[in-house]
């Protein structure tokens, strides 16, 4: 179960009581959701690439002391980099 893991993984790193960890789990859980449902609208036909980046961008954000809080910021850096490589090099300068 994905929920246990992620609840482990946040009392092992932040060392903190299973009921926080069990409310950050579940925030970021309704957090990637809201993202997933963000780009899958923006990138229509690109469903495996956006779960992916989020995946990415979730593993970072534990290892912050914050991952409710980097886990955006870390899937829009993300995103950004992965559009830019389909893009044309003279419009990544622009």
């Amino acid at each position: 179960m994905k929920n246990t893991s992620e609840t482990n993984r946040c009392q092992s790193t932040n060392q903190v009581p299973a009921s926080f960890c069990r409310k950050l789990t579940s925030a970021l859980g309704e957090l990637k959701e809201r993202i997933q449902s963000k780009y899958e609208r923006a990138l229509p036909g690109r469903s495996q690439t956006v779960r992916e980046v989020i995946s990415e961008a979730e593993t970072l954000a534990w290892a912050t002391p914050f991952p409710h809080l980097f886990l955006p910021d870390f899937a829009e850096a993300r995103f950004t980099e992965v559009l830019a490589i389909g893009q044309p090099a003279f419009a990544q300068a622009a």
